[in-house]
Order: structure tokens, then sequence, then C-alpha cells
């Protein structure tokens, strides 16, 4: 019974060592939006989706808009499986009127292991992240899905297994930040960058793929359409419009938008594309002062023009209430986050 009793101890003890080295040397990825101090405990909107929406949606420009409150719900070049249990997730904990799903993410099918473990780091360990493991697969240099996976999980379930040289990091300084350095400045789930970005190559809006290059997803995959299915009954089941779109992107090619438009129709749901000419023409993006990287990511000047455009188009086609003039801790809270918003962007 002693012996029994020391092994109990000795393993706690290992555990909680473990999990002391697991937080000490885990990159510091999350850049989710703050959501204690009930500013959004009913949030009218949540975005979904990749780095195109933590990048390009401002939910405090909206804010200034619109009266609307919402955060971001994103992860770099996270495919639908992620963007589906990020979503499970959040339900446990508030249920928006409506979530945006930004369908960059369909360029995907499992992703790719280094992108993905920058998400599921992000994620309390629980039976859902457990069952997202277990169904991940990873995606070949032609964004098909493998015929054989040839990494291991283990990472996912122990960042330690992975990041376990990083004490050297501890000497420069640069522990925490590895990976997310130059995401300091975030606002509800948005990354505020300004960086200017000047594309030396004309890149085309909605280009084809000849046009474009590279080897990309031309058409949403059966994995896409299964996971749009569980993210569209999950909406269903908590009683949550789902609206699809996709900001503006000089990545985003003419046979993905068709058949995005396609989908949408055959499953009688909304969408609408930011770079379509007639919706390019309203936003007035500068390809000289908007963008932040090569890789069709906004700088704070270019976020903000998307976002007064989904702003618009809230006010037109969602039934949300202007929360502006109420007088009330929401108020309060949400004006002054727009005012460090407007102090960071200023300085």
């Amino acid at each position: 019974m002693r012996k029994f009793a020391r092994a109990v101890c000795f393993g706690l003890i290992l555990a909680l060592l473990l999990a002391l080295a697991n937080k000490i040397l885990m990159p510091d990825t999350d850049f989710s939006a703050d959501t204690k101090g009930g500013v959004v405990d009913e949030p009218d909107y949540i975005m979904l989706g990749t780095s195109n929406v933590f990048y390009n949606v401002n939910p405090l420009v909206i804010w200034d808009e619109t009266g609307y409150t919402g955060y971001n719900v994103s992860s770099e070049q996270a495919p639908l499986i992620i963007s589906y249990y990020e979503l499970k997730n959040e339900l446990k904990h508030r249920v928006p009127k409506t979530v945006f799903l930004d369908c960059g993410a369909f360029e995907y099918n499992y992703g790719t292991p280094s992108f993905n473990q920058l998400s599921l780091d992000k994620m309390p360990l629980n039976l859902d992240k457990i069952k997202l493991i277990s169904e991940l697969g990873e995606d070949d240099e032609n964004n098909q899905i493998k015929e054989k996976n040839e990494y291991s999980k283990i990472n996912y379930y122990i960042p330690l297994y992975k990041f376990h040289e990083r004490w050297k990091d501890i000497l420069d300084g640069t522990l925490k930040s590895r990976y997310h350095d130059k995401y300091e400045h975030t606002f509800m789930g948005y990354v505020a960058e300004k960086s200017v970005f000047v594309y030396e190559k004309q890149y085309n809006w909605l280009p084809t793929l000849k046009e474009f290059g590279g080897t990309y997803l031309t058409e949403v995959s059966d994995l896409g359409r299964l996971y749009l299915s569980k993210i569209r009954a999950l909406c269903e089941e908590y009683g949550i419009e789902l609206i699809l779109f996709k900001t503006p992107s000089k990545g985003w090619i003419k046979e993905m938008h068709e058949s995005v438009t396609a989908l949408a129709k055959e499953e009688g749901l909304a969408f609408f594309d930011m770079n379509e000419e007639s919706v390019l023409e309203k936003i007035k993006i500068d390809e000289t002062k908007d963008f932040a990287d090569s890789s069709s990511h906004f700088n704070i000047y270019g976020a903000e023009k998307v976002s007064k455009y989904l702003a618009a188009y809230m006010k037109q086609n969602c039934s949300f209430t202007d929360k502006r003039g109420q007088k009330n801790p929401i108020e309060t809270a949400w004006d002054q986050m727009y005012q460090e918003y407007l102090t960071y962007k200023e300085n």
C-alpha cells in the first residue's frame, strides 16, 4: 500500500513538473479575443476562419460604425476541421446571433502540422481536443490529403515534446515570441499591423489558377463539405445564422470562388465575395498602402476599409441592435477598447 501511495505521489509530481515545463517552453501563440468582463456575453457575431480574418477584420471598427459587438476566432491556415472545433469550444461559453465563416478555410483539407500546432496549442485539453487530434490528417504539397500520415500527433498532446529545446531561447529573451512576436497588438481577435507591403508583380483579383500559378485546390473537397455541414449543424442546433464570405485576397482564385458560390446556392446559404469587382470598387483598396505582407494580409488601413464594408453589410442584412448610447458597462468597455486601438494607430 505504501509503495502504491509513493507511486501515485511520484506520478503527480512528475505530471506537475511536466505541466510547468510545458507552460514555460511553449511559445505564446494565443492572440484570441479577451472575452472576460461581460463585453461579449451575448455577441452579435463571431468571425471564423484563417489569418485572413485575424489580419483583415477589426471588430472595434465595426463597433464604431454600428454599435454591434463580436470578435474573431481564427488561426493561421486553419482548415475547416479546426474551425469547427474552435466554434464548438466558443459555444460552450457564449452564443452569437450570426457566425461569419471566411471561405479561405476551403483552401485546405487537413492543413499542415506546423500551423495546426499553433491552433491546438491555444485549445484547452478536453474531450473535443482529443477528438480533433484523432481526426486530423495532413495535406501533401499539392494541398491534397496524404495517403499516409508520417508525422507524430504526440506534439499536439504534449507540446513539450516539440518545444523541449526552447530552453536555449531563455538566454536571448525570445522564449515566448518565437512565432508571434509581431502579434503584440491585438483587439478582440484582430491583429493590428502597421507594416506596408507593395507587390512587385501585378496580381489580378480573382485570377484563374493558370494565371496565378502554383498548386491550389480549385473546388471544395469532400472533407470541406463534411465540415461545413458539421459547422452548419452546430449553428442550427444553437439557432445561429451562418453566413459565408471571403475577405479580399490576391491568392483567392476564380475556380474556388465559383465552387463556393455553387455550394452556397446548393446549401441555401448566404455567400458574398469581397473579391468581386463591384465590391472592390466600394472598398477602394489602395494596393500601394493597404497590404501588410505578400500573403494578402492587410495593415490597419486596409483592415479598416474591409471592416467598414462588413459593418455596412451587417446593417443591411442582419437584425443586430445598436448598443451605443445606452450608457451601460458594455458601451463603456467597447468605447475604451476603441480608444486604445486609436492610440495604437496614431502612435
